[in-house]
């Protein structure tokens, strides 16, 4: 099996339970709905086919990424996202994650509360070093081998400046 990586334990109401992705599975799952990461797929699965698909694995007592062990409940909003387009709330829990580094470390005032999903704003090809645009093609490509994703479409820039970032303070 490649390497997964749980990304998310999360919770719906029982009456908005999802679909488990096992394979032959399909029960509808409300409670520790994992959100998992292998060969570059996002899934999700209900706690017992987790359990099953990784016993003796890494994955199978690593602690989720983006919430708690106990989990995190959704809101609608995000419910819609888990079942219509995974990745995406993926990466509302990254941007949530930085917005809360960033106020931890103190690097940058908190504004106020943004919905992550906007598209970029434009910007003019004028700006930006040569390093800043190279950690940008970069951070583009990992993110495409990664998780599977186009990062030119709207709402993937903060996620690309984030890996950007990242990628220029590992090379200085």
């Amino acid at each position: 099996m490649t390497s997964a990586k749980l990304l998310a334990v999360v919770e719906v109401s029982r009456e908005d339970r999802v679909r488990c992705q096992a394979s032959g599975c399909n029960h509808g799952v409300f409670r520790r709905i994992h959100v998992v990461l292998e060969s570059e797929k996002i899934s999700v699965y209900g706690s017992e086919c987790f359990k099953k698909l990784f016993a003796g694995t890494a994955i199978s007592w690593s602690l989720p990424y983006y919430t708690s062990s106990e989990g995190r409940c959704l809101t609608e909003e995000e419910r819609q996202l888990l079942i219509e387009n995974t990745a995406r709330l993926v990466q509302q829990f990254e941007a949530e994650r930085q917005t809360q580094l960033e106020r931890e470390t103190g690097l940058k005032p908190s504004p106020a509360p943004v919905t992550p999903v906007l598209p970029p704003l434009p910007r003019s090809p004028v700006t930006g070093s040569a390093a800043q645009q190279a950690a940008e093609e970069q951070a583009k490509q990992l993110l495409r081998k990664q998780y599977g994703i186009n990062p030119e479409l709207p709402g993937w820039y903060g996620l690309v400046q984030s890996e950007a970032k990242r990628i220029l303070r590992l090379g200085n």
